[in-house]
C-alpha cells in the first residue's frame, strides 16, 4: 500500500468538526490495518472511520450494490435492468433507473478487492482520495482551493441513487474534485445516515491533493468578502476598476 509521504496538516487550519478521511483502493490485502468487525453500507463507512480507528473493507463486509460498483462481481440483471428502481418509486419507470446504470462510476472488474479507511489524523498512507464533510464556509475555502491558482471550475455530478460511487469512484476515475450535499441521497435517507442535513461532502482525487494543499496555505481562502453594505460593495468594485483602466493601454 506504501506509507504516507505528504503532509496533511494544512486541512487544521480549517477546524472541521469532522475529520477528513483518507480512502485507498487495494488489490492486495493491507499491512498494518484490521478488517472492519461490522457491516455497514459503502457511504456510512467514511463517517465510521471518523470515529474510529483505520480500517479495510472486502466484498464479504458491504450490504448494497458495493461488489459491482468496486468490480468485484458481476451486474446483476434484475437490478441494472432499473424495474427495482421503477417500481420502488425511485424513478418514473424503469427505463429511468435502467439509464443511470449506463454512467453510474465503476471500477474495472478485477482492479479492487480491498478498500482502506482511516481519519487524517491516524493516516499512515496517501491516499486516492481524501473525503471531506464541512460547513457552508469551509467548503467554500476547499472548494477555492482547487480553482485558486488554475481558474478551474468546480462541479458536483451525481444521482439521487448509489451517492457511493459519486463520492469516492467518480473523483479517482475523472480526476476530477466532486461535492454533494447531506439530504440529497435516497440512499443514504433510507438508512438514517447519521449527519445533520445540509453538509458538503467533498471528495479530493490524489492528483489535485498537492494544489489543494498548497492553494489552503494561501490566507486570501480564508478571507471574509463581507462589505458593511451593499453600497460600499460597489464603490470599492467601481474605485478598483477605474484604477484598472487607467493603467491599460488607450487610457
Amino acid at each position: 500500500m506504501g506509507s504516507k509521504k505528504q503532509d496533511y496538516s494544512v486541512f487544521d487550519r480549517l477546524k472541521f468538526e469532522r475529520k477528513p478521511v483518507g480512502v485507498k483502493f487495494l488489490a492486495i490485502k493491507p499491512e498494518g490495518i484490521n478488517r472492519i468487525n461490522k457491516r455497514v453500507t459503502f457511504c456510512e463507512m467514511f463517517k465510521e472511520a471518523q470515529e474510529n480507528n483505520p480500517f479495510y473493507v472486502q466484498k464479504e463486509d458491504f450490504v448494497c450494490v458495493e461488489p459491482m460498483l468496486l468490480g468485484m462481481e458481476d451486474p446483476e440483471p434484475a437490478l441494472i435492468s432499473g424495474m427495482a428502481g421503477g417500481t420502488g418509486g425511485l424513478f418514473k419507470e424503469a427505463r429511468a433507473c435502467r439509464k443511470v446504470y449506463q454512467y453510474i462510476p465503476k471500477m474495472l472488474k478485477g482492479s479492487v478487492n480491498y478498500v482502506a479507511f482511516s481519519n487524517i489524523d491516524q493516516l499512515t498512507f496517501d491516499p486516492d482520495i481524501l473525503v471531506i464533510t464541512a460547513n457552508v464556509r469551509q467548503a467554500r475555502s476547499v472548494l477555492r482551493s482547487e480553482g485558486y491558482s488554475s481558474g478551474e471550475m468546480w462541479s458536483s455530478q451525481g444521482t439521487p441513487v448509489m451517492a457511493c460511487a459519486w463520492l469516492y469512484i467518480y473523483p479517482v476515475l475523472s480526476g476530477k474534485m466532486n461535492f454533494t450535499v447531506t439530504g440529497l441521497s435516497l440512499g443514504m435517507e433510507a438508512i438514517n445516515f447519521s449527519l445533520p442535513e445540509g453538509l458538503f461532502l467533498i471528495s479530493v482525487p490524489w492528483n489535485l491533493l498537492p494544489t489543494v494543499m498548497e492553494n489552503l496555505q494561501e490566507d486570501n481562502l480564508y478571507r471574509s468578502y463581507r462589505a458593511s453594505c451593499r453600497e460600499e460593495h460597489f464603490e470599492n468594485f467601481r474605485k478598483a476598476l477605474s484604477q484598472l483602466r487607467q493603467q491599460m493601454p488607450g487610457h
